[in-house]
């Protein structure tokens, strides 16, 4: 018997993307000798790839939150043969935050479909990498937080997806069982193939409208028909 629904945090329930590209449109402007002809949906991919690899380092605590942002923006120029000062280079990080964090807000469609998870006498849960101050506020901001049961960050758990472990974690906090949970998140090898190493079914989030790697997962590509992903949740 279904009793919670995992759900990642970062571009599943938050919506990263949308802050994420409004930060990169003031780097655009920034260097718009270098990067004025580049398209928005290039530096998007680009920035997401080193996004994950620096991330990396910030979880295993080598790197701040800020000196993450920083090296990322040196990567990322220096492939477009700019080679900013580290002042310069602090500076567009610094800018890039602040349109960030005024950019923040939930996924369409997140705050009714936690509703109406929570209606059904499920309990919710997070499961997200990152640091707990910042998902925290990101959940707090975006008025997310009341209509969450329990949340599991990297930080606090001293694990993170895809290792089973933080899944293990986040089921005992909700007292159920792995085959009593689903996971419902974007990140195909953390959220999905993490979740099935912890013995849970997950429900892919393609948020980006890739090719799904296994036809045998379910997936939505929007949270703005609660009704049609309740059924697929509870199979009904």
């Amino acid at each position: 018997m279904l009793k919670a629904i995992l759900f990642d945090l970062d571009d599943t329930l938050f919506d990263h993307r949308h802050s994420s590209r409004a930060a990169l449109r003031v780097l655009q402007q920034h260097y718009a000798d270098g990067l004025g002809s580049i398209s928005l949906d290039e530096l998007e991919a680009i920035n997401l790839v080193i996004l994950n690899e620096v991330h990396i380092e910030v979880l295993a605590g080598a790197l701040n939150a800020d000196e993450a942002r920083v090296k990322r923006f040196g990567m990322m120029l220096g492939r477009y043969g700019l080679l900013p000062s580290p002042e310069s280079l602090q500076d567009v990080a610094d800018r890039y935050r602040a349109r960030y964090q005024e950019s923040r807000r939930a996924t369409p469609g997140a705050h009714a479909l936690l509703r109406a998870v929570r209606s059904r006498g499920l309990k919710t849960a997070i499961v997200t990498n990152n640091l707990v101050e910042e998902q925290m506020d990101k959940l707090q901001h975006c008025g997310l937080l009341h209509l969450i049961d329990s949340t599991t960050i990297s930080e606090e758990a001293g694990y993170s997806k895809p290792d089973a472990r933080i899944f293990q974690a986040a089921l005992n906090r909700l007292e159920c069982t792995a085959d009593e949970a689903i996971m419902l998140g974007d990140a195909w090898e953390n959220d999905i193939l993490g979740a099935r190493g912890a013995g849970i079914r997950g429900v892919w989030y393609n948020c980006y409208a890739s090719t799904r790697p296994d036809d045998s997962v379910p997936e939505i590509q929007s949270l703005e028909d609660s009704d049609a992903i309740l059924r697929l949740l509870l199979l009904d």
